[in-house]
């Protein structure tokens, strides 16, 4: 402040620091990226494998699978036969690759809107 006063006085050109800061076109040190191919946990590898050879070239973002209980213990045998045993992979398949997997028994009570 008391520069900018002294700059005045005498007659120089004002600089401001933040015009200082602005001038520097320095390159960011650190470049991020998205990882969008994050490996497959491998607990989920064999599952995913056995869906996408099933489902081929629709496998991907968006796609959303309704299987049965007993369509799913066909594809991806579980030793606990019940629908809970598939809570992980259906989790893992939302929240890190988009695709909704559904899962219904005949106990299961089909929910109303």
């Amino acid at each position: 402040m008391f520069t900018d006063f002294i700059n005045r006085i005498l007659g120089a050109e004002p600089r401001s620091s933040v015009s200082n800061r602005l001038e520097n076109d320095a390159v960011p040190s650190v470049i991020v990226t998205k990882d969008s191919t994050k490996p497959i946990p491998e607990k989920y590898k064999k599952d995913v494998a056995l869906l996408q050879r099933k489902y081929g070239d629709a496998f991907k973002t968006g796609f959303c699978i309704n299987l049965t209980l007993q369509e799913a213990l066909s594809v991806m045998p579980r030793d606990r036969k019940r629908v809970d045993s598939y809570a992980g992979l259906i989790s893992y398949l939302k929240k890190e690759q988009g695709i909704t997997l559904t899962i219904t028994s005949q106990k299961t009570k089909p929910k109303s809107l």
